[in-house]
This record gives C-alpha cells, structure tokens and sequence, in this order.
C-alpha cells in the first residue's frame, strides 16, 4: 500500500504520521530493532499523538503480564520464550535496550496512560516452527546498488545519519519508503500479519477509542497496511488469544542480557547515539584511544586529533550528517592502524569476524563499539519452577560458595556430586569441577568443586528451564540432545554417557537409551565402539562409585555396543596389515559381555561369530578373536583344523587375536596342547626366511601371557621330550635370536 501523502486520508483511515488525527485514527510505525532512530519517532509520536492504545508487535499471550517489563530493570533484558513437543524444543528472545523502540514505546504509552497491548502470535505458536522471515536478499541487492557492503552499513547511511536533521515526518517517509523497497514482490500477508491487523482494527473500532498507534517491524508494516485496507468489519472485540494444548510445554519469562548476546552490531555505539546524538562520534574516538593506551599501545595527541578529523571528514565526503558507525570505524582504521593487515576490516563482512591475529587497533575498535554492559531483574521478576528447584537443592546440599570436597564412596555426597554435575551439564556458571575419576574405570574416590558467584547463573536457569522443571529432567533432556547431535563420533557417545552416570540419569533413561543406541547404529569404528561396550560392561558390572551397577541405560548401551561390534567385525576383511589390537580388544569386550550380560543381550552373536571364525575373507585378527569368544567350547580337532586354515606367515596375527580374546580359557580349555602342538610342527616346517617373516607376530601374541604362563606354555612343548633334546633346541633358539639381533644391529634396527 502506497504511504498516504501529508493532508489526505487513506480509506481505511490508516495515515501517516503528519496528518494523523487524534482520536479517529491509526498510526503503524515499522521500525527496525534496536534502532535510535526509530525510537525517536515512536517517542515523538506517542508523545505528541496521546493515543488511547499502544499496540507493540509480542506475544499477546504476555499482556497479562506486561507489568512484569515496567519494573525498576536494568537493561538490557530480554523475554524468553521457549515450547517443547515431545523431545522437540524451540526458544525464542525478544532483547530489549534502553532505545529498543519496543521498550520506548511501552514507556512513552505509562506516560500519556496509553493502554498497551501485545498483539503478535504467541511465541510458542506453530507460525513460528518455520524458517524465519528473510528480507535480507532484498535488502544486499539494496545496499550494492547504493555502493554499500553490508546491510547495517546501509542502515546507518539511510536512517542514522539524517535523525538529527529530518523531521519524524521526514523520517518516518524515509523508513516507509525503505521497508516497502526491502519487501517489493511479497505480496503474502502471514499469518502472523492478520493476526495483528485483527487487533489493529479491533482496537480502532473500540467505542471512544481515540488514536492508536502500532509499532512492528518494518517488513510487517507494507503487509498490515495491505490487510487494513480491506477493511473487514469488527465489533471491537479483541481477538482471541490462542492457547496452548495439553501436550505443549510452554513458557515465557524475563532474563537478563548482555550486550555481548546482542543480535546487533555495536551495542554501545547505538547506546552512545541514543544518549548524545550529536557528539557520540567524538565520545566513540576517545573511547577507542582511551582502550588503546590502557592496553600500552602508543597514541599520541596527533594521532587522537587526526583521528578525530578523518571521522568528520569522511561523514562529509559521505553525505552524513552526523557520523555513522562506518565513519569511527573506517577513520580508525585509516589513522591509527600503523601496518598492513592480512584480513578485511571485520565490519565490511556480515557478522564482523575478526581475522586469526587482529590488529591492536582493530580489536580495541570492535571491543569498545560493543560494549560490556550487563543486564539485571528486578529481584520481584518471575522466575521458572527449575531456579527455585535449584536454589533448594544449593541449600539442601550445602553446596555454598568456596571448595567442595567429596567422598563418592559415601551416598550423601555421591548425591551432592550429582547435582553439581547435572549443573555442570547444563553449564550453568560456578560450578567447576577441579579433580575426580575421569572414567568409569578410575579408582579415585575423591571429588573436588569450586563453587563461585557468577552474575550468569540466573539467565542460564531461567533458559535451561525450556529443557525440564527439575534438574534431573533438564540435565538429562540436554544429554538426550547431546547425543543425537553425536551422530556416529564414538568418542563424544562415551564421553556424554560417562556424563549420564556422573549425573545419576537413570531415571530418565528411557528416552536416553533409545538415543544412544540409534547413535550406535551409525558408528563405523570397531574400536571406539569395543572401548565403549568396555567402560559400558563394566560399569554396569562392578561400579559402586557412581552408583550405576545394574543401570539400564549402560544396560541397554552393552546390549547396542555388542550388536554393532559384531557387524562392524565383519567388515574387517582380510589385508595384508597385521592385528589391530583395537579390534582384538572390542571381540575380547563383546566376549566377557556374552559371559558376563547374557541376560540382557536381545540376541546371542555366538552363530555368527562362529562363521566369520571360519571366514576365508576375513581378517586374520578377527577369525582368531571370533574364535576365542567361544574357545572353552572348542573341540580339539576342530582347534587344529582351525591353527592349519591360517596361512603361516600370518598364524601369529591369528594366535594374537585368539589369545587377546581367551588368554586364560587357553591355558584351561581342553583342545589348548593340540593347538601348541600343531603351532609348533608348522613353525618347525618353516624355512628360514619364512620363519624371520612369520617371528614379530608370533613373538606379539605370545606377549599376551605374563612370563609366569609363558614358561607353562614352554613346559607343555617340551613334556614329551628328552631332556638333552629341550637343552639343544633352547640352544638352536638362543642362536637363532642372536643371528636375529645381529641383523637388525646391521641396518640400525636394534
């Protein structure tokens, strides 16, 4: 809808600014967030206008409790807002600064006893699941055709500049003009659209309503326009609410903010143009030459002055009237900066990345235009159940500011020390863990924690609450969401599992161990997933420290690792590599889960690790550690026909995973001398150069057994064997090693 010119009236009596007459008609600033500028003119207008109803774009559900926002706060805050549906959760932030013109227009609106109205959909609401609304297409197209690198430069270029000498009139045609540019060829009203022009009409029709004024965003402004315009008849009635289904969690609650979290650029410069127009160049020079010389970076009083000059020249040069950030920042850069830089100028990209080694100069101008200023609440601000959860929790378990020091082989303290993990998983501020066990296998029974005051907690709390109402339910919702990102990374699966029993997450292990294992399903390491069933298994076996013997989320983590174990060793063909002892070590792992946690495995692997044992195709390694998974059970001959399938130059790969699976079933199990004896003649048949090839190995498989079982071993070869014959042939080994190390001595292997 084309913008009404000064003395007409449009039909749905919705005009500008400047001819706006009180108590009949409508006014819809579109303003863009965070912007002095259009603060100006919301507070000018309200001012001068003192219309009956303020309507601001927010979620209409937090009218009810828009006294919230008129507490004494210190800004910036923000309203969060966040819905969960199932394991599915989305938060949004509404930030507000002190020249957030949605703060000035609630402010402007107590002064002249304007009632105010929130009048957009609740956040929580499905029009809101989709990708958010872009403009920023448009919006680049516009900046390069007025020779402008970014959007926020052109901003400033079009806006910024010219408040101080436009009138809001003026300005407010300069604002029109460009949001109706940004969204020319989107005709689309959204739903969002219609629902606030349904309270704007509502409120134009209420009887004895004077003027009204509506401030939204600037790209919803061409849109609502185009929706009164249809002028659809009303009763005043305002508009429904909608509501929220049973199965929707829902919540909104203030927090507090920080320039540092901003979605803007430059926080303090904005900051400094609200509050000193016409100087906030001058106060941003010498607040850049004042962070310079605190770090020891030399700026003489030429410099300071050159500096200050180049920035009012180049807002001349520029057609700015007051200087833009653009202007500090190029006029820093071009007098201060003493060398060549490697990288762009960070504000001439989107999003302002700074370089890997930025210039001293750089980094003070970014570090200062942004500001450090930290919001706070009101100490009567609502608070989410999770904050007050956590506060009785502190208190209940003692856990004050200053060390902590805990014994985890005692309850009380193993449950203090859940807490402060689950608080650590959250990330909540303050709470450090300084030392204790590292993994499941640790046998240090000590904790320690250091428990500090940290401004962030609050804030962290309140937006952890989107997660779960209690600790418990929000630490294990963060861990369940942890995994799912994981993807197949094995090492980050065991490392966010460790987590779960250091935080005693059983009791929501339902969803967690569906999780995890649908995270298992995609790994393709065999050995990071061996180390994981190890730690899972024995965890679930013997661990009394943190509580999770018999846990049925580590309970269904063996029951997936084993699975996935066995398909992946069946992946592992035969190369001409030698043995893994990864590998080896996650079949010895599945083994004692087999033996040790047959009650909870859905299937029993034994069939299939007895046909990958007899698997021409498959790696030696894995055809001896599949073996040993069931070597107690072995009859002999099928042993010695096992030992003579191998070929000989890689029977000790073979011997290396039969024995780092059944190292002590070996020495037990029936069919173990048959297998030495057979070893033994095939080894005797080898020549020489054969049997120097075929030695590393074998030599590495018998390095399974300690020195003890070594010389038991020994002692079977030699039973039925004269003794002189035992004594010539240690003799023949003896120097056979010595020729071995008398070669390798040679090429400098030794």
């Amino acid at each position: 809808m084309a913008r009404a010119t000064p003395g007409a009236r449009t039909s749905d009596r919705t005009v500008s600014v400047a001819v706006v007459d009180a108590g009949r008609d409508v006014v819809v600033i579109g303003i863009r967030h965070h912007s002095p500028a259009c603060a100006r003119i919301v507070a000018e207008t309200i001012e001068r206008l003192q219309p009956t109803h303020v309507l601001i774009e927010g979620p209409a559900d937090f009218t009810d409790r828009i006294d919230e926002l008129r507490l004494d706060h210190k800004l910036p805050i923000a309203l969060y807002s966040h819905v969960r549906r199932g394991a599915h959760t989305r938060v949004t932030w509404a930030a507000f600064t002190d020249w957030s013109p949605e703060w000035i227009a609630l402010r402007s609106a107590s002064k002249v006893s304007a009632e105010v109205r929130l009048i957009d959909l609740p956040a929580w609401h499905p029009a809101f699941d989709g990708p958010p609304d872009e403009y920023s297409v448009a919006a680049t197209v516009l900046a390069a055709r007025l020779g402008l690198d970014t959007v926020d430069a052109m901003w400033d270029h079009v806006v910024e500049s010219r408040a101080d000498t436009l009138t809001v009139e003026e300005l407010t045609a300069v604002l029109d003009d460009y949001f109706d540019a940004i969204r020319v060829g989107d005709a689309t009203v959204s739903e969002r659209e219609q629902y606030m022009a349904s309270w704007i009409r509502a409120a134009r029709e209420r009887p004895g309503s004077g003027a009204v004024v509506v401030v939204c965003g600037g790209r919803h402004r061409p849109a609502i326009m185009s929706e009164l315009a249809r002028g659809r008849p009303t009763d005043g009635s305002w508009p429904a609410v909608p509501t929220a289904g049973p199965d929707v969690d829902i919540g909104s609650y203030l927090v507090p903010y920080s320039y540092s979290r901003l979605d803007l650029e430059s926080p303090w410069w904005y900051e400094k143009l609200w509050q000193k127009t016409a100087s906030a160049g001058e106060v941003a020079a010498a607040a850049i030459v004042r962070d310079l010389r605190s770090r020891n970076q030399r700026v003489s009083t030429t410099d300071f002055i050159g500096f200050r000059t180049q920035i009012l020249g180049l807002a001349a040069i520029r057609g700015h009237t007051l200087p833009t950030r653009r202007d500090v920042l190029d006029a820093a850069a071009s007098t201060l900066v003493g060398e060549a830089l490697a990288s762009p100028l960070p504000w001439t990209l989107a999003g302002e990345p700074l370089g890997p080694e930025p210039d001293p100069v750089i980094s003070a101008c970014m570090r200062t235009m942004r500001g450090d200023r930290r919001g706070t609440l009101h100490p009567d601000s609502p608070v989410p159940g999770l904050v007050c959860h956590v506060d009785m929790l502190l208190e209940e378990f003692d856990l004050l500011p200053g060390p902590v020091v805990l014994d985890l082989a005692d309850e009380c303290s193993r449950q203090r020390s859940r807490a402060l993990h689950q608080l650590r998983v959250l990330g909540v501020p303050g709470f450090e863990r300084t030392a204790g066990p590292g993994s499941g296998s640790a046998v240090v029974s000590t904790e320690r924690w250091m428990i500090v005051d940290s401004a962030d907690r609050l804030p962290v709390l309140v937006e952890a609450a989107a997660k779960g109402h209690t600790l418990v339910e929000a630490a294990g919702a963060t861990l369940e969401s942890s995994l799912t990102s994981a993807a197949a990374d094995v090492e980050r699966i065991a490392h966010i599992l460790f987590d779960a029993v250091l935080c005693g997450l059983d009791s929501v292990a339902d969803r967690t161990e569906s999780i995890a294992s649908e995270s298992l399903k995609d790994v393709g390491d065999l050995g990071g997933t061996g180390l994981l069933l190890r730690a899972a298994l024995d965890l679930w076996r013997h661990d009394s420290l943190f509580g999770s013997r018999g846990s049925t989320l580590l309970g269904a983590i063996i029951d997936s690792a084993s699975s996935q174990v066995v398909a992946l060793a069946h992946r592992v063909r035969a190369t001409t590599g030698g043995a893994d002892l990864l590998r080896i070590s996650a079949l010895a792992a599945l083994s004692d889960a087999m033996e040790y946690a047959t009650e909870i495995l859905s299937t029993d692997p034994a069939d299939e690790l007895t046909a990958l044992a007899r698997d021409n195709g498959a790696a030696v390694d894995i055809r001896g550690s599949a073996l040993g998974t069931s070597w107690d059970r072995i009859p002999p001959d099928a042993a010695v026909d096992a030992v003579r399938s191998i070929p000989a130059e890689h029977l000790g790969d073979w011997l290396c995973g039969l024995f780092g699976v059944a190292r002590e079933r070996f020495l037990d199990a029936e069919s173990s001398d048959t297998v030495l004896t057979a070893v033994d003649e095939i080894v005797s048949r080898l020549s020489e150069h054969e049997f120097l090839t075929a030695l590393p190995a074998l030599r590495q498989s018998f390095e399974f057994f300690p020195p003890r079982e070594r010389d038991i071993i020994a002692r079977r070869l030699t039973t039925s064997t004269p003794e002189a014959a035992v004594v010539n042939s240690l003799d023949v080994g003896r120097q056979l090693d010595a020729r071995v190390d008398d070669a390798l001595a040679q090429i400098g292997m030794r």
